[in-house]
């Protein structure tokens, strides 16, 4: 778009001040503890505190001046909170979620001031204090509805015409301005009066053309200003509904959907969609060449009472804070500025003279003792970054601060490089993968403190993380050498004696708020203890086992064996200051095919300076039963903590034969793929298949063709996280996947749950199968393993559990909202489900099972429910049928059960058995036994949708009486 189209789209009265070159602002502070991206953000009047409101149903407090959390997070919501607000005396907060309830907290002691308010059918849109903090006013569709707030009852209802987005009070209180953004013909600014509650004389205001998404009111009550889907924002006169000055935006490149107005009138701030806030002089309707930016979108923002900082809160999960002040106070201090003009600027630095060096008027001078200075005269020129920068670790190194991968479109920020970890070790080929080791300043501190032994908690991690987070045996690389957990103990020892006070100390600063010891100290003595790991296909024949290892029969031929044979061709070499061992390969004799994967394998180790390296070939003895066991279920562990992944195709030369490779077909590889943070992948003639040092990095060809090969999202592919959830997904991921040995299909994917089973071959497959599914729903009770269709495992009398991982393959898309209680029992799976009656069209009787009958639910409006009952054979007899929707909020204590827009349900039947008379005690229920309970039928997938839910943020409340505890 031209800007001749902007001016005949909006009107020549736009002004569109768009340089070349804006002035970009990082934040200078971040505040971390979410684990969703951010959905609202409020100031209390004092500016000291943060509230902050996020897709993880919690709310949370934040000290300004300490960086830190203040308390614990606070939950009460069932969804999403989507707004907040604080009172303006600052003794209350609000907030409003998705489930449609508000919640009125103390501020002073945390709780809540009142019992929840379910205030709306949907999700809250928005809601705002009255001036005297006595009232409420909340918006959810075209209702809005003013609360008291110490007695939490309903004052009045006001009904609008059209869905309305915003709500806010104005600084006197007898009004309230809205804005709609749907309808065409109601896309206006509306002013309701608060006694009366219908519109008043200047309502609505219409202008804009398109949806207006935000408003906001000036201080004195006379002005507003909206935001607009036609990208500008337009400020307006109360009294007269007319515009004032000219529209402000109106940039192609960006739209504002969300405004504020500072507390002293001066100051319009919006939120852009180009992951930025502008700044426009409000009293000359100017823009301030001043962008507030950060990397990732920033989803609501406010502004400090005094003026002194802005916040916003981000896509990735953090808080961030512009300080205002130190910007100004920077560049104010700097000496002559070169400004940028709007129009016809000349260069002008601040009056020193000045009486009044406060933020605002440093960004405002016309207000001060010099009339004719304009505010384009004290636009900030940036020099550069600011000097608190957020904290990032490498991406391959989550923890401390480990957070559930989100499943999302968020890149999270700690995967660049921390520089207090990064080395000034020196690398011993191009293709040297970086480690990790204390930069320059700490190792000063390191020569300074040698002799001096590390504390006492750091030795106990040290020793723990050893003997139980690394791999029973390790091949030692320089003497090709099986060796335990204390020889590793001993080798690593003068490298834990690094780990100084100093260098705990400052990997906790790098993080606000700062890390606990607790936290920090596990990670630093992970990243001493460094070590190898191969990934492969195991060939038919000629692996090098354990035994192989221990007599040094690698190559199964006479004479010297080929450790003897190594050892005698090794020379010693000088390198970087230390000797190291290198094998002479001219005079190698011919062996086996799976020792010289194994050898080329330590070759590619040694090169990256590794001593260590494992192999699940030869490095178990799995004449242990003990020493197996603790292998395999510590497999996905020991690929994650290790340094780097060496992943060997054998079938593959370049990166497009990867979709024949064998290598993506097998179990065991799954979780290899996954579980390492570094990975690198090399053909099968052991040349890098990438350039790349890691190839688990973002948007490259390679991982392109990793995600069509494997099915598994981008986000998964570089930042797994092994947790109980998600399971329907990560089941369609190894639905394809063959293992050897049929046990090994459940045994291969515990890791990925965080789960641990019993190893016992010769099981069988599906009772494998079975308690993996039975552990999962133990850890964690998520209602994703219920996601599943077809025919049930045969192996025990429930209904409920899958056969295999194939079970989940086709399922609907569901997120999850809630966690059910489950139970596997002798009756079967004890499952508390939503039951809605169903009724089924029977054809004319003719003594043959009824194939694909219809069914209809005359509940919720849902209507015609489309059941592909894969074959099965209804009896022409009477039966009761209902869906059994395992998809739901479960219900707290008295409350009701939710039900999202989109629901997954299982198909049931019963017999009704009459109740009889003079029943026993204990027998008098109308359903007295196993056979005549709910069951199961083995249908395709059902998804259905409850079309009196508005949205997919929103609830349908169900009575009590609907759910029903079942044995599947």
């Amino acid at each position: 778009m031209s800007v001749s189209d902007v001016k005949q789209d909006f009107g020549p009265e736009i002004s569109m001040p768009r340089l070349p070159d804006e002035p970009k602002f990082l934040p200078s502070k971040y505040f971390s503890g979410h684990t969703d991206p951010l959905t609202c953000v409020a100031l209390f009047p004092d500016s000291k505190t943060i509230i902050t409101g996020s897709y993880d149903r919690r709310v949370r407090l934040w000290d300004v001046g300490s960086g830190q959390a203040s308390g614990e997070f606070l939950r009460g919501h069932k969804v999403s909170v989507n707004v907040v607000a604080v009172s303006p005396n600052g003794t209350l907060f609000v907030s409003g979620g998705g489930d449609g309830r508000i919640l009125i907290w103390n501020a002073t002691t945390r709780t809540l001031a009142t019992a929840p308010i379910q205030a709306h059918s949907n999700k809250i849109n928005s809601i705002s204090f009255s001036p005297d903090s006595a009232t409420i006013a909340s918006i959810a569709g075209t209702i809005i509805k003013i609360w008291d707030v110490g007695t939490a009852k309903l004052i009045m209802d006001i009904k609008s015409t059209t869905f309305e987005r915003q709500v806010a009070f104005s600084p006197e209180g007898s009004r309230i301005a809205s804005v709609s953004h749907i309808a065409p013909d109601q896309q206006m600014l509306r002013i309701w009066d608060v006694k009366m509650g219908k519109p008043a004389a200047v309502s609505p205001i219409a202008g804009h053309t398109g949806g207006l998404l935000s408003v906001a009111w000036f201080p004195n009550g006379q002005r507003l200003v909206t935001a607009s889907l036609d990208r500008t924002i337009r400020v307006w006169n109360s009294e007269t509904g007319c515009q004032e000055g000219h529209s402000l935006g109106g940039d192609p490149a960006w739209m504002a959907d969300y405004v504020v107005v500072s507390s002293d009138g001066k100051l319009i701030a919006t939120l852009c969609g180009d992951h930025s806030i502008r700044l426009w002089n409000a009293i000359t309707l100017d823009q301030i060449q001043l962008v507030l930016r950060h990397a990732e979108p920033v989803l609501c923002m406010a502004i400090s009472a005094d003026i002194c900082f802005i916040v916003g809160g981000c896509g990735d999960k953090k808080l961030c804070l512009w300080n205002i002040e130190s910007i100004t106070q920077h560049e104010h201090n700097s000496g002559p500025l070169s400004t940028l003009g709007l129009e016809n600027q000349q260069d002008s630095a601040p009056d020193s003279s000045l009486p009044d060096q406060s933020p605002m008027n440093l960004m405002y001078p016309e207000v001060q003792t010099s009339p004719e200075q304009t505010v384009s005269q004290a636009v900030i020129i940036s020099h550069g970054p600011l000097p608190l920068e957020p904290p990032t670790t490498a991406k391959e190194d989550i923890d401390p601060v480990a957070s559930p991968p989100e499943h999302s479109h968020v890149r999270k920020w700690w995967r660049q490089a921390l520089n207090f970890w990064n080395a000034g070790k020196h690398l011993s080929s191009q293709h040297r993968i970086a480690e990790i080791e204390p930069c320059s300043d700490e190792t000063k501190n390191i020569s300074t403190n040698q002799g001096q032994n590390p504390a006492q908690d750091i030795l106990d991690e040290f020793n723990r993380y050893v003997m139980n987070e690394i791999p029973i045996h390790l091949i030692y690389l320089p003497t090709m050498e099986l060796v335990g957990r204390n020889f590793v103990k001993n080798h690593f020892q003068d490298r834990i004696k690094e780990i100084t006070e100093d260098l705990v100390v400052e990997a906790q600063a790098r993080f606000v708020p700062p890390l606990t010891r607790k936290k920090v100290v596990p990670t630093l003595v992970r990243r001493k203890v460094e070590y190898g790991i191969l990934s492969h296909r195991w060939l038919d024949s000629g692996e090098p086992s354990y035994q192989d290892m221990m007599e040094g029969k690698l190559s199964g031929g006479s004479g010297p064996s080929n450790v003897e044979y190594l050892l005698s061709n090794m020379t010693s070499r000088p390198k970087a200051g230390r000797h190291t061992l290198h094998i002479s390969h001219s005079e190698n004799k011919v062996q086996s095919p799976g020792y010289k994967k194994l050898q080329k394998c330590c070759e590619e180790a040694r090169r990256l300076d590794l001593h260590f390296l494992w192999s699940d070939t030869c490095c178990i003895d799995k004449n242990s039963s003990a020493e197996l066991d603790e292998s395999i279920r510590s497999m996905f562990r020991w690929y994650r903590n290790s340094s780097i992944c060496i992943a060997y195709l054998g079938g593959t030369t370049v990166i497009e034969d990867l979709r024949l490779e064998e290598w993506f077909m097998r179990g065991w590889t799954l979780q290899e793929l996954l579980a390492p943070r570094k990975i690198k992948f090399f053909n099968k003639d052991w040349q890098r298949l990438t350039d790349q040092d890691d190839d688990k990095e973002e948007d490259t060809p390679l991982m392109t063709v990793l995600q069509e090969v494997t099915g598994i999202p981008e986000t998964e592919l570089i930042d797994f996280e092994p947790v109980p959830r998600y399971i329907d997904k990560r089941m369609t991921w190894a639905a394809q996947r063959r293992t050897t040995r049929a046990e090994d299909v459940a045994y291969s994917l515990m890791g990925m749950f965080d789960v641990s089973l019993q190893i016992a071959y010769g099981e069988g497959g599906e009772r494998a199968f079975g308690r993996l599914i039975e552990a999962i729903m133990q850890a964690g009770g998520d209602s994703s393993v219920l996601n599943w269709a077809g025919e049930p495992a045969k192996h025990h009398a429930s209904f409920a559990l899958p056969a295999s991982p194939l079970s989940f393959v086709g399922h609907p898309d569901i997120v999850t909202i809630g966690r059910l209680d489950l139970m596997l029992t002798s009756r079967g799976l004890r499952i508390p489900l939503v039951i809605v009656p169903l009724e089924m069209t029977k054809p004319e009787f003719d003594g043959r099972p009824i194939i694909n009958p219809k069914f209809y639910c005359p509940h919720y409006g849902i209507g015609e429910v489309k059941i592909d009952s894969r074959g099965y054979g209804f009896k022409p007899i009477f039966r009761q049928y209902a869906l059994g929707i395992f998809h739901y909020i479960p219900a707290e204590d008295s409350e009701n059960p939710g039900l999202p827009k989109q629901v997954a349900a299982y198909l049931l039947e019963r017999s009704e058995v009459d109740a009889q008379e003079g029943a026993p005690v204990g027998l008098s229920r109308q359903y007295r036994s196993f056979e005549d309970g709910w069951r199961r039928i083995p249908t395709g997938f059902i998804y259905v949708e409850l079309p009196g839910v508005p949205d997919f943020a929103s609830l349908w409340y169900v009575d009590r009486t609907c759910l029903e505890t079942v044995y599947l």
